[in-house]
């Protein structure tokens, strides 16, 4: 394939000085490129066809003393960049996957949907059986994200009062969902 993408480009200049040079350094050219810097990627032969392309974009050879020099500098020029890209696009790649790494994410079958419903379904039923001032300190707390102390002076309380209604709210919502109330009622202070 590279020889025939090397045709289409060399084409109207085939049998002139970069022609020439093409035809006696390519190979060189690649095999400098792959010993220096590795089998790839980037690929040695796509570089090498870059800097032909790029000395073919030129015009040619004109005004260049040392043409193997010359390529060699462009061909290096060319491999840099190119792996100074992938170093920058594998940082991002690895960026990107840290943070989809660290995000976990749930599948919400439609079990769990309809458990999820149910549950906060039972409290809300016992958020309304508590009494008003329990539930707005509760509320306060797990939903605003108040502390018990301004919860309380909102409310018109103590701040030992309101930890105490927030356990006992905390309680009897994890009482109603058939979980261990001690392990929650220590979370709530």
């Amino acid at each position: 394939m590279a020889g025939k993408r090397a045709e289409s480009v060399l084409q109207p200049i085939q049998h002139g000085r970069l022609g020439e040079l093409y035809d006696r350094y390519f190979g060189q050219l690649v095999a400098g490129l792959r010993a220096n810097y590795g089998s790839g990627p980037p690929d040695p032969d796509d570089i090498a066809q870059r800097t032909f392309e790029k000395l073919s974009a030129r015009g040619g050879l004109d005004g260049i003393e040392d043409p193997e020099g010359y390529a060699w500098i462009a061909a290096r020029n060319l491999m840099m960049t190119e792996l100074r890209a992938l170093t920058v696009r594998s940082s991002h790649i690895g960026d990107a996957e840290k943070s989809v790494a660290a995000f976990e994410c749930d599948e919400f079958d439609p079990e769990r949907v309809l458990i999820a419903r149910d549950e906060l379904d039972l409290v809300m039923r016992t958020l309304q059986e508590m009494p008003e001032r329990r539930r707005n300190i509760f509320l306060a707390k797990r939903v605003e994200g108040m502390t018990a102390e301004a919860a309380g002076r909102e409310y018109g309380v103590s701040r030992t009062a309101a930890i105490r209604h927030i356990a006992i709210a905390t309680a009897a919502i994890s009482e109603a969902l058939g979980r261990n109330p001690d392990s929650d009622a220590k979370e709530s202070g």
